[in-house]
This record gives structure tokens, C-alpha cells and sequence, in this order.
């Protein structure tokens, strides 16, 4: 039994590793990118559905905690995704290059590092909790909502920190479907317990916070199962591949930290977004603005799928010496990221109240949304580009230029576009950041993607 089943693993691994050198690249890519996408679809549709849920049970206010809740959500991510990216770009490069061994202990590093994090991040969280949503600037009506939704949601760190590791490590194998049901699996599960837990229980906020921890779990025994059973899996989880190289982590940790820095600064912009709306407008601004965030994230979370689903490609090729494929790969990647960001813009720009309207009847929260989506996604056609793009320097190792692609947008155009424009436009400067960062990042995008083509053409030369 275990010689078949180390034959087949082999059998497995042979396949996969001739998929990803020699498979025509557009059905590759949308091989890779579909699971990828469906899960990210899923996972954002998750959280819309969690708001929907919010908007009837709790109310305006509600929705608006949430939204004074993400910065905090968005953090823990950020470290999640540090480790996680980190993790897949060296396991996925080690495979590429035959060196399986070094993949497993990328593995087992990475998850000790996860699981350190996640119980760092419960502790602290809990710690710091009330001090946290006050930094947010949120007025205690809606501060008080919060406070009930974060002090459970901390409780599921370890488990999403964990999770997301083990997502992208999956993904890095070539393995998309796996990690797609494990995005899926929990939306599921939160469709049935939200009602459950907010209207049949009658447990509001709370409610929801314990569906959200729920379906952390679930997503966890998913990917835990994937390792532990060994039949699908390229490489293993191994107690002998855990003990901690420095080597292995700093390499890791060097290539993730542009992901960590772009949800940082992300973190960081959202928490100055939240005071400036509180500043120039009221609770029902931020409960418009965390929906227009929730209806936006639908359609940008395709634009993830396709950089997931690219990485193992892209980090395989480049990998194994294919840099003309690596190159090809990159370019499809980046023409299919465009043309479903256009497609999105003409939906998001011409039919918002659609969409607005599933959240809440109150009517003027409903106009705040429609006049704040038309400003906010007016440049969503070209994010595309710039997302695929900062992901394709993760994929490779280049740590240097992904993270500065990752700051740009944040630290040099956004977080400035916030603290000058509500100064002359007031609220309605706090929207209009989002176009004016989304225009010179993706300025910066292009003439960095122009200048490594380059150098990717005189490697295939040689």
C-alpha cells in the first residue's frame, strides 16, 4: 500500500510539474485562475453576504462597525499574507527547481511563523481592544457594535493566520481546486449560520462574529486535512521540517513583506479614511462607505484569482530557467486582468443601486453609496493592471520592486490624496483619493513591468 501510494505521489507530481512547463499558457492560466477566482469570488461574496445579514438584523450603525472593524480585519491579514506569500513564492520556486526538501521546510517554517502570529495577534487584540476602535475615531453608537464584533472575530486569528498559510502553499502546488473549496466551504456555511445565529438567536453582532470564527475553522480542518492525509499533496507537513533556518525564513519573510507592507499601508490608509469621514461627514457616511467597499470587492476579487492562479506558473517557470514562458504568462495574466476590470467598471458605474438596495432600505444611506461608488471606481478599469503587476514581482522573488509597488499606491499616493483633498472637497475628498492613487500607481506599475521586460528578454537569450 505505501509503495502505491508513493507511486502515485510521484505519478502526481510528474503531472503537475509538466502542466506548469509545457501546458498551452491561456488554458493554463485559466485553469489555474478559475478555482482561484470562484474562491475569491466566494470568500468576498462571504463577507457582502455577512454585511447583507447586518443591514436587516442590526441596521445602519451596524454596517458601519464593520467598516470600523476592517482596518483592524485588514491588519491581521497583512500578517497573515506576509508569511503566506512569502511562504508559496519560495515552495513554489523550490519545486520548480526539483529541490523538494527545501519546499517542505519552507512549508514547515512558514507554519510555525503562522501559528506564532495568530496567537500573538489573539493576545494583543483582546488586550488592546477598546484603544484599537478608539484610534478608528468612530463615535460610541457605532463603537459600541464594534467592540462586540472584534472582541470574537480576535478569537478566530490563529485560525485564519493558519488557514491563509496553507491556502496559498496549496495554490503554490497547482493544486487551485483544493484551495478554492476551502474558501467555499465556509461562505457556505456562513450563508446558513448568519440567519441563524442573528435573527434565530436574536445574538445582533455577536452573531455574526461567532459564523465568521466558525467558518476560520472549517477552513483550517480543510487545508490541515490536504497535508496530514498525504494523497494529494506534492509535499508534507513534517514536525522534522518545522525547527526554524534562518536562511529559509528570512527568504520568506523578504519576499512576503511586499504583501504585508501593501495591507499594512493599507491598514494604516484605512484607519486615516475612517477618521477623515468621521471628521467631514457622520456614522451614515462610514455605513456607506462599508458598503460601497463590500460591492466593490466583488468585483475586484476576480483581479486576485488571476494573480493567484498565476503565481505557480509564473514562479515554476522562472524557476526552472522557462523565462520566455515566465514572460508570456505575465502578459496574458496582465490582458485578462484589464479586460475584467472594464467589464466591471461598466457594471459598478451603471447600475450601483442594484446592488446598494440588498443591503438596506434607509433611503438616504442609499444616496450617500450611489454618489460615492461614481466617485470611487471612476479609475476601476486600470487596478487591474497594477495588482497583477505587484503580484507578478512576488511571484518571481523580486522583493525589492513588489515592495515598493506595494507602498506606492498607500504610503506615496493615497494616504496624501486623503490627508490634502477632503481639505478642499470634504467628504467628497476622501472618495476622490481612491482615483487619484489608482492613476500614479499604475503609472509606476507600467514603467516598471516596461523596464524587467527587458531584462526577461535578455535571459531567454542566453
Amino acid at each position: 500500500m505505501k509503495q502505491y501510494i508513493c507511486g502515485r505521489c510521484r505519478k502526481l507530481m510528474e503531472n503537475r510539474r509538466e502542466m506548469l512547463a509545457q501546458a498551452p499558457l491561456l488554458h493554463l492560466l485559466a485553469k489555474m485562475s478559475l478555482p482561484a477566482m470562484i474562491g475569491m469570488f466566494v470568500m468576498a461574496s462571504y463577507n457582502v453576504v455577512d454585511a447583507i445579514f447586518i443591514g436587516w438584523g442590526v441596521g445602519p450603525l451596524g454596517i458601519a462597525a464593520t467598516s470600523v472593524a476592517f482596518p483592524l480585519q485588514l491588519f491581521v491579514g497583512a500578517l497573515s499574507m506576509w508569511v503566506a506569500m512569502g511562504t508559496a513564492s519560495l515552495s513554489s520556486r523550490k519545486l520548480g527547481a526539483g529541490l523538494d526538501d527545501d519546499a517542505e521546510r519552507a512549508l514547515g517554517n512558514g507554519f510555525v511563523m503562522s501559528t506564532a502570529l495568530g496567537f500573538a495577534t489573539l493576545a494583543a487584540g483582546l488586550f488592546f481592544l477598546d484603544s484599537l476602535i478608539a484610534m478608528m475615531g468612530a463615535d460610541e453608537r457605532v463603537a459600541d457594535y464594534a467592540r462586540q464584533y472584534l472582541g470574537i472575530v480576535f478569537l478566530g486569528n490563529p485560525l485564519v493566520i493558519v488557514g491563509m498559510l496553507f491556502n496559498n502553499t496549496i495554490r503554490s502546488e497547482g493544486n487551485t481546486r483544493y484551495a478554492m473549496y476551502s474558501m467555499v466551504l465556509p461562505a457556505v456555511l456562513n450563508v446558513f449560520l448568519d440567519p441563524l445565529f442573528i435573527f434565530g438567536f436574536k445574538m445582533g453582532m455577536a452573531g455574526a462574529a461567532w459564523a465568521t470564527v466558525i467558518g476560520q475553522l472549517v477552513t483550517l480542518l480543510w487545508n490541515l486535512r490536504y497535508y496530514l492525509t498525504g494523497r494529494r499533496s506534492l509535499i508534507a507537513l513534517r514536525v522534522s521540517r518545522m525547527p526554524l533556518r534562518w536562511a529559509i525564513d528570512a527568504e520568506i519573510l523578504g519576499v512576503g513583506v511586499s504583501e504585508f507592507a501593501r495591507q499594512g499601508a493599507l491598514t494604516v490608509a484605512n484607519t486615516i479614511l475612517m477618521n477623515q469621514i468621521s471628521h467631514y461627514g457622520s456614522a451614515l457616511h462610514i455605513a456607506a462607505y462599508a458598503i460601497m467597499m463590500k460591492v466593490s470587492s466583488i468585483a475586484v476579487m476576480p483581479i486576485f484569482g488571476i494573480g493567484q492562479g498565476m503565481q505557480p506558473i509564473v514562479g515554476y517557470c522562472y524557476g526552472a530557467g522557462l523565462y520566455g514562458r515566465a514572460r508570456r504568462a505575465i502578459e496574458i495574466a496582465l490582458l485578462s486582468a484589464t479586460v475584467i476590470t472594464v467589464t466591471g467598471e461598466i457594471i459598478l458605474l451603471g447600475f450601483p443601486h442594484v446592488f446598494v438596495r440588498a443591503f438596506t432600505d434607509d433611503a438616504e444611506v442609499i444616496r450617500l453609496t450611489v454618489w460615492g461608488v461614481r466617485i470611487l471606481q471612476s479609475t476601476f478599469a486600470i487596478i487591474g493592471f497594477q495588482i497583477v503587476g505587484t503580484v507578478t514581482f512576488q511571484a518571481l522573488g523580486f522583493a525589492g520592486p513588489a515592495l515598493f509597488l506595494s507602498l506606492s499606491r498607500q504610503v506615496i499616493f493615497f494616504i496624501p490624496s486623503l490627508l490634502i483633498l477632503p481639505r478642499f472637497f470634504g467628504v467628497a475628498g476622501v472618495f476622490l483619493s481612491y482615483p487619484v492613487a489608482d492613476v500614479c500607481a499604475c503609472c509606476v506599475t507600467l514603467a516598471l513591468l516596461i523596464f524587467y521586460r527587458g531584462r526577461f528578454k535578455r535571459l531567454e537569450r542566453r
